[in-house]
């Protein structure tokens, strides 16, 4: 019988922990929220200065990232150019996240886990922190 696998709250804490380094190590603030595989949150920072709406954003961002297994800029991107539309990907239209800043979290050994989200800065300083978070706290963001 198959397994599932999921993130711990220890594992996205340690997750949520890094992330919130990186931005202080940048003077930058953000929401960061970690969902785990079936896209319920299990960590979250809303940091002094961010924009009320960014918290929303990012469990947006990690709920696509968790439940397509891709980055929101991969699926922005393939959406984008045509290759593939939101409901070939799973995504009801109207919860489509078309910025970066969502990112998979996956174990060492391939396993889907969840995903994180980052939201306040630029698309691709989102992504860039989700991305960093995720290999400095030892998980992979691609199986």
């Amino acid at each position: 019988m198959g397994k599932i696998f999921s993130l711990t709250s220890d594992e996205a804490e340690k997750i949520l922990t890094a992330a919130i380094q990186i931005l202080k190590s940048q003077s930058q603030s953000a929401s960061v929220v970690i969902v785990n595989r079936d896209e319920t949150e299990i960590a979250k920072a809303i940091m002094d200065g961010v924009k009320p709406v960014t918290a929303h954003v990012a469990l947006m961002k990690a709920r696509q990232a968790a439940w397509v297994g891709k980055s929101t800029s991969v699926t922005k991107d393939e959406i984008m150019s045509g290759e593939k539309t939101p409901e070939i990907l799973g995504i009801e239209p109207e919860n489509l996240v078309p910025w970066a800043g969502g990112v998979p979290i996956y174990d060492q050994e391939g396993n889907h886990l969840g995903g994180i989200g980052v939201s306040n800065l630029r698309q691709e300083e989102d992504d860039k922190v989700a991305n960093n978070a995720i290999l400095n706290s030892g998980f992979k963001t691609e199986p």
